[in-house]
């Protein structure tokens, strides 16, 4: 982990060279050149040389030099880092051998293994998880076992959980927390149609990665229902009639039977999930574990706006039905959820004043300014790298003058997040381009840079319905916006992400974080 020491046992250069060639993850020949000092603890200078230099993780240094190679492989993935671990096992950072695709690899515990019947229902399952595609979803790739136990091998994002993010920089603006919860919500509803039921929504289990998009995790350990999946068509990776789940987070139906809870469990904790995003704590805090699940079923709902006055009443009113207590006084689906949310979205103004606690809005004479989501580094968490910024310092300096106008183009911005398309809009008026559309799915912005003879598509990587590298191909593959400039917006660090992106002059990657400048320079690109 970031700013941990290397293990320290007493080994010579020449003991990690042979070390690390018995590791099989380097040859000894690879060894850096060392100062000359052939003393007896050698080996940890060479073991931080080769982690300096990027040949080894701070977690391969340390399994080498304590000769723990057991650590270091699991099924066909090298384990580059140990992530975190919970009750239903321990989660690494790891990357296939041949691949080389970086992946996160949760090895569940002996615990939830249990019995014989386990590895067919976990089979089964996983395979059933494998078909989903969703871009608010944590993919699973693979599944297997080893001598460490059964594998599910997931999509790695590059980002932070939504507990880390409120921990770090407090309740969040109500635009943001109503963004952040939307997404969950799509994912879920399209999880919730191909009869997967999650369980256990709450803050730790919703990524966000460095584009600003939220994924669902977890799913791996959702319960399946449906033809084929068992007795009473169900199977789960509890025994039924257990608790399954967070109890803070908990709908009261589920603390009785979490094997007949349907969508609207889900639905319950989604809620408790916003509450927690709106005021840096779940809705109920008890001495006990029994005392927090006695007030999910007995004590009234907090009213958030006690706490919050600037939630608007509708956001209120949406969020009590969401954690009703009964599961028929509850939205019944979730997308009754998204629609109502939808519809409040596009009553709030992303640019309103800052939540107490978090980041301020800078502010200069004649520019509004504005930076999101510049929390410190935190250890054990990834910083936010979407940073936005529109004060004079965010363009180097330069008066909005100095950066130039670019007045009379027509723009298409394709980007799920509200928060983070508002901003790149206040960026456009500040270009004077008037003319630009927002949409979030892919194929609503194709529909719209046809109908508005668009001059500049800017999307994002990952979109409601595709990716922004699909949009792109989608675009020159059509005869109206073949020739329309295409700005790829992203702070992705796989080339693997973007390597089917056409290969033209007039599309672009943005990397993310970019300023004022950065986009107008970009937008200036694709129009040569």
């Amino acid at each position: 982990m970031a700013g941990e020491k290397l293990a320290s046992p007493t080994v010579s250069r020449g003991e990690f060279g042979r070390s690390l060639a018995e590791s099989g993850l380097l040859d000894s020949a690879e060894l850096l050149p060392g100062s000359g000092s052939q003393g007896a603890a050698d080996g940890l200078v060479a073991a931080a040389e080769l982690v300096a230099a990027g040949k080894l993780t701070r977690y391969q240094a340390d399994a080498v030099l304590s000769r723990r190679f057991g650590d270091l492989r699991i099924g066909n993935y090298e384990i580059l880092d140990r992530l975190g671990a919970g009750g239903m096992g321990t989660v690494f950072k790891a990357r296939h051998r041949r691949m080389k695709r970086v992946v996160a690899l949760k090895v569940l515990s002996r615990e939830v293994v249990g019995t014989e019947q386990f590895a067919h229902r976990f089979q089964r399952e996983v395979e059933t998880i494998a078909r989903l595609s969703h871009p608010n979803i944590v993919m699973a790739f693979d599944a297997d076992e080893d001598e460490a136990g059964p594998f599910l091998v997931m999509e790695f994002v590059n980002g932070r959980d939504l507990a880390s993010e409120v921990t770090t920089g407090g309740p969040l603006p109500v635009a943001d927390a109503v963004d952040r919860i939307l997404q969950a919500a799509r994912g879920l509803d399209y999880a919730h149609s191909r009869g997967i039921v999650h369980r256990d929504i709450k803050p730790g289990n919703l990524l966000r990665d460095a584009d600003g998009v939220v994924k669902v995790a977890d799913l791996g350990l959702a319960r399946i229902s449906g033809p084929g999946a068992g007795p009473g068509g169900q199977t789960s990776l509890t025994q039924a009639g257990s608790i399954f789940g967070t109890v803070d987070y908990m709908s009261p139906e589920q603390a009785v039977d979490s094997g007949t809870v349907d969508q609207r469990a889900d639905i319950y904790s989604l809620g408790c999930t916003l509450h927690f995003l709106l005021t840096g704590h779940p809705p109920y805090q008890g001495g006990s574990i029994m005392a927090v699940m006695l007030k999910h079923r007995d004590a009234a709902m907090p009213n958030l706006r006690g706490t919050r006055p600037d939630i608007p009443p509708e956001l209120n009113a949406i969020f009590r039905r969401m954690v009703a207590k009964r599961p028929e006084d509850r939205h019944q689906t979730m997308m009754e959820v998204i629609r109502d949310l939808e519809q409040i979205e596009a009553t709030i103004n992303p640019m309103d004043g800052p939540t107490p606690g978090r980041p301020q809005i800078a502010e200069s004479s004649g520019v509004q300014g504005q930076t999101v989501a510049l929390d410190s580094p935190q250890a054990g968490a990834l910083r936010d790298t979407f940073a936005f910024d529109t004060s004079p310092a965010g363009v180097a300096g330069q008066s909005v003058s100095q950066v130039g106008r670019m007045a009379g183009l027509t723009l298409v911005v394709a980007e799920p997040s509200r928060t983070q398309a508002g901003i790149i809009r206040n960026y456009l008026k500040l270009l004077e381009i008037g003319n630009a559309h927002t949409t979030g799915s892919g194929r609503e912005a194709i529909e719209v840079a046809k109908r508005v003879g668009a001059d500049v598509v800017i999307s994002s990587l990952h979109l409601m319905d595709m990716t922004g590298v699909q949009l792109a191909s989608i675009l020159r593959a059509d005869a109206v916006c073949a020739r329309v400039g295409f700005i790829l917006a992203t702070s992705e660090t796989d080339s693997e992400m973007t390597a089917d992106l056409p290969q033209d002059s007039r599309t672009v990657v943005m990397p993310k974080p970019f300023d004022l400048q950065k986009l107008k320079e970009h937008i200036a690109a694709v129009l040569a």
